[in-house]
């Protein structure tokens, strides 16, 4: 037992509990005095009884260090645990006196630690939130402390920078590349098949003409003339006109360069297929624009038809009407009493009404017998002719009938078409096409018409009942379909005869020409105009016929000094010398005469051609034998002689309009001159094809004033429609003191001369 002081009971300190224990066994209180005295709780850690003065005095437990904040509960509800627990570990306190309250002893006087001021600022600011708010704001407060414990960990990858963003101005943002459009390619044409896919043919081909199918005896007769292979053009036709397995059951129309041969290509396989006709019937006709291509294809016809019984005619203005009549139609009287009698009723009945119809079968009905009545014959088996022509003889010619028809040609169809002489495409066409009328009826006519009367055959024109082939040739082929659609073509096929360098037809509705490969090109500049005889004059001298007179040009380039002077003196040594004038013009004839050189002039009029030889015979004599002119006005005997002259060779120098240019078909003319600049890109191409044919050199010159040269040089020489491969237009400058060197004088006498000429002198 515990020693007593007095009264009351020394405080003896308990014991340290032992470590299996347990801690929350309530602490025993020492009574003081009759009462024991409150003693704290015992803790984890024993505490350690301090001596004083040879007795053990009492030290409270150190406070355990705090858990660490990852165990230590949420504050909250740190300081009500804590309450509890210290509750819980109070003991029960021994009295005497049960009724008296224990008395506590006195708390001891601590400093407060940061834990605990934490804990009690936790604490108020948990009393103060409120209950609802509680478990959000632990929750908060629990992940806000992790975030700021954990460490801060750079990322492995960082993530790649943004790029910086640029501030612009008021300045339109970039926009995308745009994207390409594909190209457009239709899948349609404008162009009927026939005309978008042509059948081409290179221009260089050649074939023997005994490989096509062309019999012997014609082969020999073009042998003799010098033709011993067939061109490109005739190499395709031929064989698509002629009998066999390549024929072609339908129209045909060619586009070929001038010069190519389409004449011959479409006489030679008429010749074959009618060599053997012992009685004329009209069975071809070629329509051709003007008198001059009716006399070259009338000779290319007569050549081939020698030593067979093809009758060969022609239609054209200059010879009289009633003499074609009699040439083209034959009459002779047939005996037919029943018909006969019908036609002297009907011949009644319109002299009794006034209303005469067919006036020359009524005629001709009365100059025959009786019971007899007028029957007609072809006078021709081939009829070349111009279209008005053809229109007059198809109205006014009794008995000119198309009922036998097997070949229409159309030479020069862009020019017919575009033209249109008195609507000849529709009268001809409706002549072809059209029936018979009854009173010119042959016997086989008149059965067919009974049967369809009677209904035992079908009721068709005669036209159906043969075939009939329609060439349409043109050096520039017109792909306008409403004047192809005048022309009534059936299953027609398109030749097209191209270079090696050209590309193929072009499907565009523009039109393009193609000049011949071996044809060279120059354009000379000539200012306003006023002297161009005399470029004309100079050119004539130094280019095509350079020997004659070239002393007159040789030093011009050289000479200096006074012209006039010089123009005056040659002038005065020519008039008072008169017999070397005279040996100079002898030398210069002979020596032109020498010349193989042959050149045709074009002008814009045929007053423009017939000036200008008068001049050149003026401005140089030696000229004048050897010069002529080709107007339309000259009868076709005198143009017919005038074309085999300069063919011959006899004449060097033509001069013609726009009328020659067109098909005009001759041999070896070297060189072609427009003196006055085409009015348009068909004529020039139709001007320069007359040189340069069959592959044969040939060489174009152009004189081209101021006002010409902007239209000339951007259409015609640079234009996109005039296809030249590889080759251009060449310019050539000549000074114009070598051009009018020593003429002067002698050119205002010829200027002079041809106004006296011209307005006429009493």
């Amino acid at each position: 037992m515990a020693p007593m002081f007095g009264s009351t009971h020394r405080w003896v300190p308990p014991k340290a509990p032992r470590p299996d224990q347990p801690t929350s066994e309530p602490a025993k209180l020492s009574p003081f005095g009759g009462s024991q005295r409150w003693q704290p709780p015992k803790t984890s850690v024993p505490s350690k009884p301090t001596t004083i003065g040879g007795a053990q005095r009492w030290q409270p437990p150190k406070p355990s260090e705090p858990e660490s904040p990852k165990s230590s509960p949420p504050a909250a509800s740190q300081p009500e645990e804590r309450k509890e627990k210290h509750v819980a570990s109070l003991p029960s306190i021994p009295n005497a006196q049960e009724d008296a309250p224990p008395k506590l002893p006195k708390k001891l006087k601590k400093r407060k630690r940061n834990s605990d001021i934490q804990l009690d600022q936790e604490h108020d600011a948990a009393a103060a939130t409120p209950k609802k708010h509680k478990t959000v704001l632990s929750k908060f407060e629990k992940v806000s402390r992790k975030a700021k414990e954990q460490p801060q960990q750079e990322p492995e990858d960082k993530p790649e920078s943004k790029p910086e963003v640029v501030l612009r101005d008021l300045q339109p943002l970039p926009q995308p590349a745009p994207v390409p459009e594909p190209t457009f390619k239709p899948t349609f044409s404008v162009l009927p098949t026939w005309l978008a896919q042509p059948i081409t043919v290179e221009a260089s081909k050649r074939v023997p003409f005994d490989q096509l199918g062309v019999e012997a005896a014609f082969v020999k007769k073009l042998e003799k003339h010098g033709y011993t292979e067939a061109l490109a053009v005739q190499a395709a036709l031929l064989p698509m006109l002629q009998p066999g397995y390549k024929q072609h059951v339908g129209d045909i129309c060619v586009s070929a360069r001038t010069g190519s041969g389409k004449t011959l290509a479409y006489l030679l396989p008429i010749a074959e297929a009618l060599k053997d006709r012992t009685s004329p019937v009209l069975s071809a006709i070629i329509v051709v624009p003007t008198r001059q291509l009716v006399d070259q294809a009338l000779q290319v016809a007569e050549e081939l038809c020698t030593g067979t019984k093809i009758k060969i005619g022609c239609a054209v203005g200059s010879v009289p009407f009633a003499t074609e009549q009699k040439h083209l139609v034959k009459v002779r009287a047939q005996y037919d009493p029943r018909r006969a009698a019908l036609l002297h009723e009907k011949a009644r009945q319109q002299r009794e009404t006034g209303f005469v119809e067919n006036r020359g079968l009524i005629g001709d009905l009365m100059t025959l017998p009786a019971d007899h009545v007028p029957r007609y014959d072809s006078g021709v088996d081939i009829l070349i002719c111009t279209p008005g022509r053809l229109v007059e003889h198809l109205e006014s010619t009794t008995g000119f009938l198309l009922r036998a028809i097997r070949w229409l040609v159309i030479d020069e169809a862009d020019q017919l078409l575009n033209q249109n002489f008195q609507g000849w495409s529709t009268v001809l066409m409706d002549a072809l096409h059209g029936e018979t009328p009854e009173d010119m009826m042959d016997t086989e006519e008149r059965h067919r018409r009974d049967r369809q009367r009677s209904g035992r055959g079908p009721s068709l024109p005669s036209s159906f009942s043969r075939r009939i082939t329609k060439v349409i040739l043109s050096a520039t082929m017109e792909k306008n379909l409403t004047k192809l659609g005048s022309l009534r073509l059936k299953r027609p096929k398109l030749v097209y005869v191209q270079d090696e360098q050209e590309q193929h037809l072009a499907t565009a509705d523009g039109d393009s020409f193609d000049l011949p490969s071996t044809l060279i090109e120059f354009a000379v500049p000539v200012g306003d105009g006023q002297k161009k005889p005399l470029y004309l004059l100079y050119l004539l001298l130094t280019e095509v016929f350079p020997s004659v007179n070239e002393d007159d040009y040789k030093e011009a380039s050289d000479s200096e000094g006074d012209e006039d002077s010089s123009a005056d003196i040659s002038s005065d040594s020519s008039i008072d010398d008169s017999d070397s004038e005279s040996e100079e013009k002898s030398t210069a004839g002979l020596s032109i005469a020498k010349h193989k050189n042959r050149v045709l002039i074009f002008t814009k009029s045929n007053e423009s051609a017939s000036r200008l030889s008068h001049l050149l015979s003026v401005l140089e004599p030696s000229f004048k034998d050897y010069l002529q002119t080709m107007t339309p006005s000259s009868t076709a005997k005198a143009s017919k002689k005038l074309l085999r002259s300069f063919s011959s060779g006899s004449v060097k120098i033509l001069v013609a309009s726009d009328a020659a240019s067109r098909g005009l078909d001759i041999p070896d003319i070297t060189h072609v001159i427009n003196y006055d600049v085409p009015p348009g890109i068909t004529n020039y191409v139709h001007r320069v094809g007359r040189t340069a044919r069959a592959g044969k050199p040939g060489v174009a010159w152009t004189l081209v004033m101021k006002s010409e040269a902007a239209w000339f040089w951007k259409q015609v020489a640079r234009g996109d429609n005039i296809r030249r491969g590889d080759k251009k237009v060449t310019r050539v400058e000549w000074k114009e003191r070598s051009v009018e060197y020593n003429r002067r004088r002698t050119y205002g006498a010829a200027l002079a001369e041809l106004q006296e000429a011209v307005a006429g002198v009493d």
